[in-house]
């Protein structure tokens, strides 16, 4: 670019020569695991924060406080390993885990009860059902002449308190299986010996009221099945309160209904103190014909 007129110089006039400048070397950058041509010296310094006091203070209040509470025993590996593997410990183990705090033992039973328990094992002689049996039956296995047989118990409630309800009908127990013989049921008959029959009609309801209500009172207990799918003979034994009737052999493929029409007792004297029979009959055989099934 050619200078300016003003600024040539002039014919006869002195230049002064320009300062010579000393030129420094390009440098390259700072690249890790290459040395730098910048000197360490010209590096800035690190700034120097003084570091605070250490906290000793003697008077200070933190050393009066109370030392905190050991800490509570932790279960290790080697103690869990040496409880019993089964799946009904679990809650045990869950509820020992950890031992509680000091002062707190009280809620820790209150926790371990709330977890689920272990159920109980059924007792000697109970016998589990194919389906549930209904409110007030109950089965069991007995031993009979040296031999474990299946009994099946009927608890009637109030006795006299149905039977004067039912005004001399038959109570029946409801449905119930048994050795795979379905739709069985119990029948109770207030009037064993046909007593209201042979009296006259309008002296039957007193007669009635007093025979179950002061005695004594000859009932009937009869085998109901009805719905069996092939036919049967049965060999059971008949219970009532106390007492044993049998064994008996009833012929299911003739007729629906077998049983005993007198026991020779009263009634309600093989009540409990409640005012409950329990009545019940024990199969002992039964034998299936199955041409007829």
């Amino acid at each position: 670019m050619p200078l300016p007129v003003d600024s040539r110089p002039k014919a006869g006039s002195e230049v002064a020569a320009l300062p010579k400048i000393a030129w420094q070397a390009p440098q390259k950058l700072s690249v890790e695991g290459v040395g730098s041509m910048v000197p360490l010296s010209s590096w800035a310094s690190p700034l120097r924060v003084p570091l605070p006091e250490p906290f000793l203070a003697e008077d200070s209040a933190m050393l009066d406080l109370p030392q905190a509470s050991p800490w509570p025993e932790v279960t290790t590996l080697a103690r869990a390993a040496s409880w019993p593997q089964g799946k009904d410990d679990w809650s045990l183990q869950a509820a020992t885990l950890v031992e509680p705090p000091p002062g707190l033992e009280g809620l820790a039973a209150a926790a371990a009860a709330a977890l689920p328990q272990k159920p109980a094992a059924p007792a000697p002689g109970a016998v589990k059902p194919a389906l549930p049996l209904p409110v007030g039956m109950s089965m069991c296995s007995v031993d009979v002449g040296g031999t474990a047989r299946t009994r099946i118990e009927w608890r009637i409630d109030d006795l006299v308190g149905k039977l004067q309800a039912s005004m001399g009908r038959p109570l029946v127990s409801p449905p119930f299986s048994a050795l795979g013989l379905p739709n069985l049921r119990l029948m109770v008959l207030p009037d064993g010996r046909d007593t209201l029959k042979n009296a006259r009609s309008g002296e039957r309801k007193g007669l009635y009221t007093t025979m179950i209500k002061k005695g004594p009172l000859f009932g009937a207990l009869k085998l109901k099945a009805d719905c069996l799918d092939c036919a049967a003979v049965m060999s059971v034994n008949l219970s009532v309160g106390g007492v044993r009737a049998g064994p008996l052999i009833y012929d299911f493929s003739d007729q629906a209904i077998h049983g005993v029409d007198d026991f020779g007792v009263d009634w309600l004297k093989q009540t409990d103190q409640g005012g409950s029979l329990t009545v019940g009959m024990e199969i002992l055989e039964v034998h299936t014909q199955i041409s007829s099934c």
